[in-house]
């Protein structure tokens, strides 16, 4: 459910754009999506009066209107859920005044004749949002760029995922030095934000309130802080990439990610190869237990023109003795998004399922301009316990996405269908999630 991660190995460095279109954040399993970038900040002019430095500011925002229907939600018999919600968020980002620029947000999300049963109702867009975003001062200068405050942020298993409503969002002290391609940064986080809260707390999507089968109740916690690096090198004929990142997500894991790809660059078929690799030991009171994961992954492809082919694979060794068989410990991505991982289901999670072999193959591109479609087959051989029953989850995702120009500028819609199956389940998990977008501002 990698989706979050963008198509290109980096964003531009400039300032976050209230919200990314679905197609950026559903589509991008894609090659080269696998690096992180450096935080979401919107490009400002400098001005050298306070009364500029509000009047040359900018509006950014979106409404979003989205349809998730599920057959059999989570293999569930009988129980099928029909959600529509709509909402957005509008945002204001000051000029520059000696390097110091303010950024404020807001988001709402209602819901649509929702069924009366709640668990008929996606839990993703079921509650109503009504919430202060973004609130953040930032200094940039130098190939510096400094900010405090609630803010997005794109750092492993911890991101602004963007594909629901309102994103997630984070509060806390992040700081970058470098251009896209090659960077360095830093990051202390306390609280979270999630997709369907209305304030920051001290809580994880392993918390109770965001999972029925918590085993930790509401306990809290101070936070997470990491640094990574990212650097790419044009070495002819090929480019290649690389990042490193070290995170420590207090009370539960510290976890230690690398990442090297290279690809052809030039010629009429492009080939690519990428590999990483995690380890992540227990931290603090262990709230999930034990933790000792390895995780180990390749990557292969080859692009030509927009159409992309890509082979993704990831061995999670398994260990009876650590947290889910050995499986990564993901307190801001669980049950929401795969993140790096190179193999990865669309509606679940590589690293909620277990350990074991994990692997996915895309074919994606874009046939006539503005219009992108794709698919992709998962096969999840993992199993979340030693001596258990793997759950060879079978997953085909098919999505079509087209953006409007001309006086609809701005305005998009996407649908993506995935279908699960699995042997040590009774019933087929399908999934629809029809989305219609107006950016303005971007």
């Amino acid at each position: 459910m990698k989706v979050s991660e963008k198509r290109a190995a980096f964003l531009k460095p400039d300032a976050r754009a209230l919200t990314r279109t679905v197609t950026l954040a559903l589509l991008a399993l894609p090659a080269y999506a696998n690096a992180q970038a450096l935080p979401d900040t919107l490009t400002v002019p400098s001005v050298t009066s306070v009364t500029d430095l509000f009047t040359q500011g900018r509006f950014t925002g979106d409404f979003r209107t989205l349809y998730y229907g599920a057959h059999n939600a989570f293999y569930n018999q009988g129980v099928n859920q029909n959600t529509l919600s709509y909402g957005g968020g509008i945002g204001y980002t000051t000029a520059a005044l000696y390097g110091f620029s303010v950024g404020v947000s807001a988001y709402i999300q209602r819901g649509i004749a929702h069924p009366d049963d709640p668990a008929h109702v996606d839990g993703a867009l079921g509650p109503n949002v009504t919430s202060l975003g973004e609130a953040y001062l930032r200094w940039q200068g130098d190939g510096f760029t400094f900010t405090a405050g609630n803010q997005s942020i794109d750092v492993p298993f911890a991101s602004s995922y963007d594909w629901r409503i309102a994103p997630d969002l984070f509060q806390g002290f992040s700081g970058t030095y470098g251009t896209a391609d090659n960077y360095v940064t830093a990051f202390r986080m306390f609280r979270w934000k999630s997709w369907i809260g209305n304030s920051f707390s001290k809580q994880t999507a392993y918390n109770e309130s965001f999972d029925s089968f918590s085993t930790i109740g509401n306990q809290t916690t101070n936070g997470f802080y990491g640094a990574g690096a990212s650097g790419k090198l044009p070495l002819d004929p090929v480019v290649t990439k690389g990042q490193a990142w070290y995170m420590v997500y207090q009370d539960y894991a510290r976890m230690t990610y690398l990442e090297g790809s290279a690809s052809l660059k030039d010629g009429e078929i492009k080939p690519f190869v990428g590999a990483q690799v995690f380890f992540e030991t227990g931290d603090g009171r262990d709230l999930l237990g034990p933790v000792n994961s390895h995780v180990y992954g390749l990557q292969l492809g080859a692009k030509r023109n927009s159409l992309t082919v890509e082979l993704g694979y990831d061995y999670i060794k398994p260990n009876g003795n650590s947290f889910l068989n050995g499986a990564l410990v993901t307190p801001y991505a669980h049950d929401q998004a795969s993140g790096p991982l190179f193999a990865q289901p669309f509606i679940t999670s590589t690293q909620d399922l277990g350990a074991g072999n994990a692997y996915s193959f895309d074919v994606f591109g874009d046939p006539i301009h503005n219009l992108t479609v794709g698919g992709r087959y998962s096969f999840m051989d993992l199993k979340s316990t030693a001596g258990g029953v793997s759950l060879n989850q079978s997953e085909y995702l098919a999505y079509v996405t087209y953006s409007f120009t001309g006086k609809l500028k701005g305005l998009s819609i996407s649908d993506f269908v995935a279908l699960q199956s699995s042997p040590a389940e009774k019933n087929k998990f399908v999934q629809n999630r029809l989305e219609l977008e107006y950016d303005f501002g971007t």
